[in-house]
């Protein structure tokens, strides 16, 4: 469920680039505001992607591990973190270990998200990585919002429950770490895992899986998303517009 800026369409063929540049931007930010305000109830953490077409997955799904390969290489993280002391280790939750390690840019199953859709929004614009053809840059991104209420909670993160966790039922959670350092707490960080990440072969989109919208949101997605992300004005409308959400929107960023 992707919302494109009706600016952003034929955006090479039209005059006035820098202007149609601006009217891009002035929409995504509407979009912005209109998904915080309309929508789910629960709210929703945000991830910035510089390439729309880019599978949503950790680092270690980037490496092509399976969800057994991943969990025998976090244990033996944590063993290794523990046995060196590495910040403190000894007397961390499992999760905060794994967290500080992926901070320092360790791969793990962590997802990285944010409460901030601006930081969010930086973060792919500020991505200059170099992909087939050119720069990430001559891509369309996408500004992911995904439902809150669709993650459970990693329980007692600050204890070791590593095991627990990972052996339970199936589930996507979401891990917000404390604040380790000032650039952590600038980018309102929060993670996303699955306890089963899923294959590119099982899922294509996300290791985090995509489960398949409401009826009513399939039918009228395009009209749905309108109503959420333009900027026309909601106070002759009744009610709240919108009760029904899908577990991820986006905002095409051109």
């Amino acid at each position: 469920m992707i919302y494109q800026p009706a600016s952003g369409r034929d955006l090479d063929s039209r005059t006035g680039r820098g202007n149609v540049l601006r009217d891009v931007a002035r929409e995504i930010l509407s979009a912005i505001s209109g998904l915080t305000l309309l929508g789910p109830k629960g709210g929703v953490v945000w991830r910035g992607q510089a390439d729309a077409s880019w599978r949503l997955e950790s680092k270690m799904g980037r490496l092509g591990l399976s969800a057994r390969e991943m969990a025998k290489q976090e244990r033996m993280m944590l063993a290794e973190a523990r046995r060196v002391g590495a910040d403190n280790a000894q007397h961390l939750g499992d999760w905060e270990i794994l967290a500080r390690l992926r901070h320092h840019g360790a791969a793990t199953r962590l997802v990285d998200f944010t409460t901030d859709p601006l930081v969010a929004l930086w973060f792919l614009c500020e991505d200059t990585s170099q992909v087939a053809g050119g720069s990430v840059r001559d891509q369309t991104g996408v500004l992911l919002a995904m439902q809150r209420e669709e993650l459970g909670t990693v329980k007692s993160p600050y204890m070791r429950n590593y095991n627990s966790t990972i052996d339970g039922a199936g589930s996507n959670l979401l891990y917000r770490t404390p604040p380790i350092d000032p650039r952590i707490a600038a980018q309102r960080g929060v993670f996303a895992f699955s306890t089963n990440p899923l294959s590119s072969a099982a899922c294509t989109p996300s290791e985090l899986g995509l489960p398949i919208p409401k009826q009513n949101w399939i039918s009228g997605s395009a009209e749905r998303l309108s109503k959420i992300c333009d900027t026309e004005k909601w106070a002759n409308r009744t009610g709240r517009p919108i009760e029904v959400f899908p577990q991820f929107l986006g905002i095409a960023v051109p």
